[in-house]
């Protein structure tokens, strides 16, 4: 009887042992998506920006009187030399007949005392007399002919009529503006990058692309001009770029001062580490509350494997570097990592 129990209870335990066996054999795989872990140290920012004019000037005339012709508007491009607008020439035209007569006279008043004094017809002094009439008479002819000539106010250089400032048959004084003209051929943006990331700009092959807020499915090159290397009374380190590529027709796009737009900054910061960076997507780092630690999970033989990492700083695109934890070539989880555990069996899905 006793030999019979044992028998059985020993079959018993084989079968139990066999169906436990199954059962591991069988236990289920979890399919996941990972990334491979690449060696790289590039930081990637975007920033608003504006849109400025280089040449930027407002146009007045030397001498005042009433507009009698203003043939632009505010939009139109002008030619360098354009007439942009006039003022009534006849109150300046009267001055400027009146000392053009009284040179006339002074001239010819000059060279007969110079035949004079050489016949000793006349003294030294009454030569001298006339000479220094006739230089004030040339002066005040020279200025009747330039204010003459500021009568029309033409363009200095290509650009827009950004705005018009006075009407037409309004009488202006000297010096007041009477458009604002911009060369839109050239121009500049300006963006502000906040102090804590200075060190992107001073990196050796900073990057630059501006994306315009009009033309958002396109993406122009630009170059570094200049910044501040300290930021001013707190509010950030003001920075200009030009796009300097050469598929930005400006025929094509019509682009302006007061414009607005992305700028995509990319810099290596390598030069400044004395450390390597790997660069994992963000989704693949998640946190434990309880001892405020970072982990990803690393594939490795068809089962996850916590690991503890140290994050030095979001890249800007979706992506953070990693100091420590990490080396280049090895796989990482990057999808549903709060539901794995350790030594979970996986299956890589990409």
């Amino acid at each position: 009887m006793k030999k019979m129990f044992l028998f059985a209870l020993g079959t018993a335990l084989i079968v139990a042992s066999c169906g436990q066996r199954k059962e591991a054999d069988t236990a289920p795989v979890r399919p996941v998506k990972t990334a491979q872990v690449s060696g790289q140290s590039v930081i990637r920012k975007d920033f608003s920006g504006m849109v400025e004019a280089v040449e930027y000037v407002r146009l007045a005339f030397r001498v005042g009187g009433q507009v009698v012709n203003l043939p632009v508007v505010e939009g139109q491009r002008v030619k360098r030399g354009q007439l942009i607008a006039a003022i009534d020439p006849r109150d300046i035209s009267l001055q400027y007949a009146a000392d053009k007569a009284a040179y006339e006279t002074a001239t010819a008043q000059v060279e007969r005392n110079k035949r004079l004094l050489q016949r000793q017809a006349i003294s030294v002094q009454e030569y001298e007399i006339s000479m220094a009439n006739y230089q004030k008479a040339k002066s005040a002819y020279e200025l009747s002919t330039n204010n003459m000539r500021d009568t029309r106010l033409t363009a200095p250089f290509d650009g827009s009529i950004e705005k018009r400032l006075v009407e037409n048959y309004q009488r202006v004084t000297s010096g007041e503006g009477i458009v604002q003209l911009v060369n839109t051929q050239k121009l500049r943006i300006k963006f502000t990058v906040p102090d804590d990331y200075l060190y992107l700009l001073r990196a050796k092959d900073a990057k630059f692309k501006v994306v315009f807020d009009s033309y958002p499915d396109n993406v122009f090159s630009a170059r570094l001009e200049e910044y501040l290397d300290i930021s001013t009374a707190g509010t950030g380190i003001p920075v200009t770029v030009a796009v300097d590529d050469p598929t930005f027709d400006r025929t094509r796009y019509d682009v302006k001062p007061g414009f607005t737009c992305k700028i995509k900054l990319a810099s290596d910061i390598a030069p400044f580490l004395e450390e390597k960076l790997m660069n994992v997507p963000l989704s693949a780092v998640w946190g434990d509350s309880e001892n405020r630690k970072t982990y990803v999970w690393v594939v490795k033989d068809g089962q996850v494997v916590r690991r503890e990492v140290t994050v030095y700083s979001p890249t800007g695109e979706a992506n953070v570097l990693v100091s420590r934890g990490l080396e280049p070539g090895e796989t990482v989880v990057i999808a549903g990592v709060y539901q794995l555990t350790e030594g979970e069996r996986v299956k890589v899905l990409n």
